[in-house]
């Protein structure tokens, strides 16, 4: 063998291993790469963040039945009778939010899990057409958006792109969502308020945070004054915390924190004297609320105002089929002879009293009353001719 060709070989082996290399440290890093969660789409500075972990909650005894009911799209019927299939099925993961700044209304939703955007898109063209809309889609960056083209451009739409997450916004808010999944900009990963109230109160399979912006507060301060509660320990609040745990018990976690450790205290004690009032009332307890509320301690410490309580699957399944079956009455349609009830008529209006005005002196006989028999009345003088 030639020493050029016996080079060009061993050239050609060596380029063989580094290229084996490169596309070996490639895969890892892509399997090591975590897949977005649901506060990757969130951008930063929301007022309210939730979050809530659909697989452990349908493990769960206690919360499954939330998840299992079939889901109805209004007016249209069920989705699998829509759209052939349930898209939603195989979702792991919810987060919602808030915008700190924005009209009313705006809000954002974001899912995560075993998506299959084709199907996501045409199941939602499918429920716009149905209710006599015209679908359009577009694509935004690594995403594909569907709307109602009859709509206005700041209607509601649905966001989708390959290995997820779904969005759902309207107008400059879905828009900051894409770029917050797409890393263009902060995420609520990066916003530290949240975060620290997040870490406060735990993890758990449903977490909210709550962080309150200097004009929040300014308007809370006006609404406590407008109340004429003004100096209330309730105007120190900046933001709250709730997660929900779930494993052999099911626990309740809440932070409440505050500018100055001062007014959080005194605002412990009026929660705490709340909770002891709520525990005695009748309804509560036959909501089944009335022995936790006395399990429940509130406490402060610094500017923090701290509450927990656990109960057993058992009673946490008692208090969601409960709420279930509010729900379910809530919702339910009027009987005929509800619907044919009618409010009774109003009492009949007192005689307005006479342009004198003043009631008859002690003693004296008031006028007689007409008297209810025409033919009984005096008849009226003669015209003069």
């Amino acid at each position: 063998m030639q020493t050029r060709t016996r080079n060009a070989l061993v050239f050609a082996a060596a380029a063989a291993v580094v290229v084996a290399a490169v596309v070996w440290v490639w895969q890892k890093r892509e399997m090591a790469r975590p897949l977005p969660g649901t506060l990757d789409a969130i951008p930063e500075g929301a007022l309210l963040v939730a979050t809530a972990d659909l697989g452990a909650l349908r493990r769960s005894g206690a919360f499954a039945p939330l998840l299992s009911e079939t889901r109805e799209i209004p007016g249209l019927g069920k989705v699998r009778d829509v759209c052939g299939t349930d898209p939603m099925a195989g979702l792991t993961e919810l987060g919602v939010a808030v915008p700190a700044s924005g009209g009313d209304g705006d809000f954002g939703l974001v899912a995560s899990g075993a998506i299959d955007p084709d199907a996501l898109l045409a199941c939602a063209s499918k429920v716009i057409e149905a209710r006599g809309g015209r679908s359009v889609v577009n694509p935004i960056g690594a995403f594909r958006t569907v709307r109602d083209a009859k709509q206005s451009t700041s209607g509601a739409e649905i966001a989708v792109r390959e290995g997820g997450p779904i969005l759902l916004g309207a107008g400059n808010y879905l828009r900051s969502m894409i770029d917050a999944a797409e890393g263009r900009v902060p995420s609520a990963r990066a916003d530290g308020d949240h975060t620290k109230l997040a870490s406060e109160v735990g993890p758990g399979a449903l977490r909210v945070t709550v962080v309150l912006t200097p004009e929040q507060r300014r308007t809370l301060l006006e609404e406590i004054a407008l109340s004429g509660a003004q100096g209330s320990p309730a105007a120190s609040v900046v933001g709250l915390g709730l997660s929900v745990s779930i494993g052999e018990r099911v626990g309740l976690s809440g932070v409440v924190a505050c500018d100055a450790p001062a007014p959080c205290a005194d605002l412990a004690k009026i929660f705490d004297g709340k909770r002891a009032a709520q525990a005695d009332d009748t309804l509560v307890r036959l909501m089944g609320l009335g022995s936790i509320l006395e399990r429940l301690r509130i406490g402060s410490e610094g500017s923090r105002i701290s509450a927990r309580v656990d109960m057993s699957t058992d009673e946490a399944t008692e208090l969601v089929t409960r709420v279930i079956a509010l729900r379910a009455a809530a919702g339910r349609p009027k009987s005929p002879i509800e619907e044919d009830r009618k409010d009774p008529p109003p009492p009949n209006p007192k005689p307005a009293p006479t342009l004198g005005g003043s009631a008859p002196p002690s003693g004296a006989v008031p006028p007689n009353p007409p008297s209810e028999n025409p033919a009984a009345e005096p008849a009226p003088p003669p015209k003069p001719r």
